[in-house]
C-alpha cells in the first residue's frame, strides 16, 4: 500500500446542517457486511460531492442479545447537507443498502434511519441503553418519532434498533478507538484470506502500544483476519487513525483489495460494562456489573469451566468463568467465600429459567484469610493422624498412637491478590478494553484536533493506490 500523507483540517464546518444515516442488519451468512455497506455509501456520496462531517461510526451494541448479527455492530455515516439535496442522499442510501444486502437470507432484516440536524438527548440515551439492555421495536419507533427520525425497514424491522442506536452513539463525545478495514474483491469472497502472518506479527511488535487485538501471543493466532464469508480481508484496531494507516501499509496482503475505510468506534472501551446493578435487578441478556462477596467455594466442571455463587444485600447469583477465559478462569478457581469482587459480564438465561452471569472481567477487590481443617498430628513423630471413624478419635499410622485431639484449623496460603483479570485476546469481545488502554487511560480519547477525514478519504478511496 502506498504511503499516505495525512494532515489536519482546521476549518471544520461544524456550524453547517448535517444528516445522520444509521444502518443495521445487512450482515448475512452469504457474504453481507454492514461495515461494507456503510463504506460503499460513504464513498459513493463523497464521489457525488457530499462532504462527510466525520468518520463513519462502527457501534458495537449489547453483545448478549441472542438474535444479534455477528459482533452486534451497527453503523452510521454523517454528512453536511444542502436542504435541496436531502432526497438525493436518502435515495442513494436506500439503493446502496438494497444492493449490498443478501435479501434472500432469512436472518437479514436491513433498516436505514435518517436524522437531520443535531442528535437529541432522547436518542443518545436510547443508544446508551442499547449497550446494556434488551430493547423493543415498539420503543425504537417511539424514540424515532420523538427525535424526528425517519425509519425505512427494507424487509423485517429488527435492524431498526441498531440503526437508531448507531446515530445516537455520540462517538465524537465519548471515549473511542478506531479501526481500519481492508475489503476483498468480489472474486475472492469465500476463499482463504491471503495475508502474510509474519508481517502481522512484525506490525504487532512495532505498533503494540498503539494498536490492539492483532494477535493472541499465547497461541500465535492471528486476530486481524475474520473467519466468516464476509468481504472483510483484515481489520486493525487502534487509538490513532494515522498510525492505523501506517500499520496497514506494513501488512503484506497477497490478494487484491477493493477498498479501505477507517471507522470511529466504541470497540476496546468496555462501553457495555458500565451499568452497576443489584443481583435482584438482573434480567436475561443484560450486561451487568455486580459488586458482591463470594458465597461458595468455586466448583470446577468438566472441561475446566468454573462456577461459584456471589451474594449482595439483595440476593444470590451464580457466576461462570469458562475455560477459554484463561487467567480469568484460573483466578475464579482461587476465590474463597468472603472475598469481595466486582463481576462484569452478560446474563445468560438457562433452560430451567435460572440466570447465570457469564464473566468477561473479574476485579478482585479484597481477599479474606482462609483456613482449612486438618487432622491432629502425632505428638511423638509429627505424622498427620488418620480418623478411626466418627467420634472414634484419631490414630497415627506410623507409630500406632491413638488420640482424642480435635481437628485443627490451619491458615491457607493464598496467592490471589487484589487485581483485575480479563480473558486472553482470542476470547475477548469486540468491546473488551485491552490491557494497554487500562494501563494508559489517555489512549482512548476524544480528539481535540479534528482529524481531516475529507483528505484521508481522498487518499484511501481509489483501489488503484493499494
Amino acid at each position: 500500500m502506498s504511503r499516505v500523507k495525512v494532515t489536519l483540517l482546521t476549518n471544520q464546518r461544524r456550524d453547517s446542517p448535517e444528516i445522520h444515516i444509521g444502518i443495521d442488519d445487512t450482515d448475512s451468512d452469504k457474504g453481507g457486511c454492514t461495515t461494507y455497506t456503510a463504506t460503499v455509501l460513504l464513498q459513493e456520496l463523497s464521489s457525488r460531492g457530499f462532504k462527510p462531517s466525520d468518520f463513519p461510526w462502527l457501534v458495537r451494541l449489547n453483545p448478549n442479545i441472542p438474535w444479534k448479527t455477528r459482533g452486534n455492530g451497527a453503523l452510521s455515516v454523517h454528512f453536511f447537507i444542502d436542504e435541496e439535496r436531502v432526497e438525493d442522499i436518502q435515495r442513494t442510501a436506500l439503493e446502496i443498502v438494497e444492493k449490498t444486502t443478501v435479501a434472500s437470507d432469512k436472518g437479514t432484516d436491513p433498516a436505514v434511519v435518517f436524522l437531520k440536524g443535531e442528535v437529541p438527548r432522547v436518542l443518545r440515551e436510547y443508544s446508551t441503553r442499547a449497550l446494556h439492555d434488551v430493547l423493543t421495536i415498539r420503543e425504537a419507533r417511539a424514540v424515532a418519532t420523538r427525535a424526528g427520525a425517519q425509519i425505512h425497514a427494507l424487509k423485517g424491522v429488527r435492524g431498526v434498533i441498531g440503526s437508531i442506536a448507531a446515530i445516537g452513539a455520540g462517538l465524537d463525545r465519548v471515549e473511542h478507538t478506531f479501526e481500519i478495514i481492508a475489503y476483498r474483491t468480489r472474486d475472492h469472497l469465500g476463499t482463504q484470506r491471503l495475508v502474510d502472518k509474519e508481517s502481522v506479527r512484525n506490525m504487532d511488535i512495532k505498533h503494540g502500544s498503539t494498536t490492539f487485538h492483532n494477535m493472541d501471543r499465547e497461541t500465535g493466532r492471528i486476530l486481524v483476519t475474520p473467519r466468516g464469508p464476509d468481504p472483510v480481508l483484515l481489520g486493525i484496531r487502534g487509538f490513532d487513525p494515522r498510525i492505523l494507516l501506517e500499520a496497514l501499509g506494513e501488512v503484506k496482503m497477497k490478494e487484491p483489495v477493493e477498498r479501505v475505510m477507517i471507522f470511529r468506534t466504541n470497540q476496546g472501551t468496555n462501553a457495555h460494562l458500565t451499568r452497576a446493578r443489584k443481583i435482584s435487578e438482573l434480567e436475561p441478556f443484560q450486561s451487568a456489573v455486580l459488586t458482591a462477596r463470594v458465597d461458595s467455594l468455586p466448583r470446577v466442571l468438566r472441561g475446566g469451566h468454573v462456577i461459584f455463587r456471589i451474594r449482595d444485600e439483595t440476593g444470590v447469583a451464580v457466576c461462570a468463568a469458562y475455560e477459554p477465559t484463561g487467567t480469568l478462569m484460573r483466578a475464579a478457581r482461587e476465590l474463597f467465600p468472603g472475598d469481595k469482587i466486582q463481576a462484569y459480564g452478560g446474563v445468560r438465561l438457562n433452560r430451567d429459567r435460572s440466570l447465570t452471569l457469564n464473566l468477561e472481567r473479574l476485579a478482585i477487590l479484597s481477599v479474606v484469610e482462609a483456613s482449612q481443617e486438618e487432622n491432629p498430628r502425632c505428638p511423638d513423630c509429627g505424622t498427620c493422624c488418620e480418623s478411626m471413624g466418627r467420634d472414634q478419635g484419631f490414630r497415627c499410622e506410623k507409630c500406632g498412637l491413638r488420640t482424642r485431639d480435635s481437628k485443627t484449623h490451619v491458615r491457607m496460603k493464598r496467592d490471589l491478590t487484589p487485581s483485575v483479570k480479563i480473558p486472553p485476546p482470542r476470547s475477548r469481545r469486540h468491546l473488551t478494553r485491552p490491557e494497554i488502554a487500562s494501563q494508559n487511560p489517555g489512549l482512548t480519547f476524544v480528539r481535540k484536533d479534528p482529524f481531516s477525514f475529507e483528505r484521508l478519504l481522498k487518499a484511501i478511496q481509489p483501489a488503484s493506490t493499494l
